[in-house]
């Protein structure tokens, strides 16, 4: 669940940036001010999800035979 969860959150990252630079003139300036840092929180938040769940989701075939 950690590793969907932080895959989740690197693809809402990746928008909210993506967004952030599309976004047209009159709002330019707040939509950057927003998703920009929305999306590096995300960016870190989905990093931290996908390593720990790496190291504590795998399977453990020797304790179960």
């Amino acid at each position: 669940m950690k590793l969907i969860s932080g895959v989740i959150l690197l693809v809402g990252s990746e928008q909210a940036f993506a967004h952030a630079l599309l976004v047209q003139f009159p709002n330019t300036d707040a939509g950057t001010k927003v998703l920009i840092p929305a999306s590096i929180v995300m960016l870190t938040m989905g990093c931290i999800l996908v390593i720990w769940g790496l190291f504590t989701e795998r399977r453990n075939d020797r304790l179960r035979s």
